[in-house]
């Protein structure tokens, strides 16, 4: 006799009961092993008790959001590990239009590859030898002069200097007094203190980050290899797909690719213009470390508004102790900046970027506060390009609704 599998059906009394036990037995056991438990086990058995009522709309949902979010964390758990695939992956992107440029002209795509990815080693190495020194030394300078000046500030607070300047323009001693000590002092302190620890956390962050990338050997091979099959990469990614959708999944990358490809690889070149133009003009007026601000500069220009802010803002406190005359100093920063920004708007961004990221300057800022808000630095950095991203997956999708509403007779 044939073993008959149990009904899927419900609603008697007892098999409302049967399944009330049965969860609470399932509760148990996963109590009593919680120590051993993992994301693994937990989805394992969604899945397992899910899969015979998997015709249903919320249970087939609660399957699918289950695999999500184990990749999901997946992804989060082995982060550390993929941040080399990562950079050599960006790298290849952003190299991938000069492989192919070569390609064309019979050079075959594993010597021009090569000579990429010798060529970046290469400038890491210099970089290493000879930059290197210099940014440290104008590092400790950077530091050492951000704290004379957060000590030359709270001396001053604590002289009659405010209090004389206060009474001048009309407000009594004893009411300056507890204006400087209540609200003034601890505000302004507040703020220097805020923008040294922003800064010293950014000059911080970024040399983190350099020294772990001069420490990742295995990048070049990765880009190597990444950058010699990067057409064969995304032919196979789209093979993934069924046969009859692979003509929507090739026309979406290469709209992605028209609006992310130029993007990408245009504000890395505009930053490094930007960084080059900020450290020798900074030299020319002779602001202290204009190699260290040169290189925040060109890195904070990837992050729109808020990245002229905070360079203009650093690279004028520290024209605050870089000598006489101060004044015409910091006068002069604001002007190249501003100059700068400019020259951005006006020529660099239209020229070497174009118009294929249109945000909007109100969706713009607010991607910048939401991404910043839950991501960081990291956010700020990635703001512009995934909303652009996800403006173009919208739109995409609005014009596939608009074509099938067409069809319907």
């Amino acid at each position: 006799m044939l073993h008959q599998r149990p009904s899927n059906r419900t609603g008697s009394p007892s098999d409302i009961a049967a399944y009330a036990l049965a969860g609470l037995a399932l509760i148990a056991v996963g109590y009593a092993v919680h120590a051993v438990l993992s994301p693994f086990v937990v989805v394992a058995a969604v899945i397992y008790l899910l899969y015979p009522f998997r015709s249903q709309e919320f249970v087939h949902r609660a399957m699918v959001a289950s695999v999500a979010l184990l990749a999901l964390w997946g992804f989060s758990a082995v982060f550390s590990l993929l941040v080399p695939f990562l950079i050599a992956y960006v790298l290849a992107y952003l190299f991938d239009p000069l492989v192919t440029r070569l390609a064309v002209r019979r050079i075959p795509r594993w010597v021009a590859s090569l000579a990429i990815v010798l060529l970046l080693v290469g400038s890491l190495v210099t970089a290493g030898l000879f930059i290197a020194p210099i940014i440290g030394v104008q590092l400790e300078s950077l530091v050492t002069g951000v704290q004379r000046l957060v000590e030359s500030t709270t001396a001053w607070l604590g002289s009659d200097e405010p209090l004389r300047l206060l009474s001048r323009i009309g407000i009594p001693p004893d009411r300056a007094r507890d204006l400087v000590s209540t609200n003034i002092a601890p505000r302004i302190e507040g703020i220097v203190t805020a923008i040294v620890n922003a800064v010293l956390g950014l000059l911080t962050g970024v040399s983190s980050i350099a020294m772990q990338l001069l420490n990742i050997v295995i990048i070049p091979f990765l880009l190597f290899f990444l950058l010699k099959d990067f057409p064969v990469i995304g032919a196979r990614f789209v093979g993934l797909f069924p046969a009859d959708r692979r003509p929507d999944v090739h026309a979406f990358m290469a709209t992605v690719d028209g609006v992310m490809g130029r993007y990408v690889r245009g504000a890395v070149f505009v930053a490094l213009i930007q960084g080059a133009i900020a450290a020798l003009a900074l030299w020319i007026i002779g602001v202290s470390s204009p190699l260290v601000l040169g290189l925040m500069t060109g890195l904070l220009d990837f992050i729109p508004y808020i990245g002229l802010a905070t360079s203009l803002a650093v690279a004028s406190i520290v024209a605050l102790f870089s000598g006489e005359p101060v004044g015409t100093k910091v006068l002069a920063v604001v002007i190249v900046y501003l100059s700068q920004k400019l020259l951005e708007a006006t020529v660099l961004a239209p020229k070497i970027i174009g118009a294929q990221v249109g945000l909007h300057p109100v969706v713009l800022i607010l991607s910048l506060l939401v991404f910043g808000y839950f991501l960081g630095f990291l956010g700020l950095l990635i703001a512009v390009p995934v909303t652009a991203l996800l403006l173009v997956v919208l739109e995409g999708r609005e014009s596939v609704r608009a074509a099938g509403s067409q069809q319907v007779p």
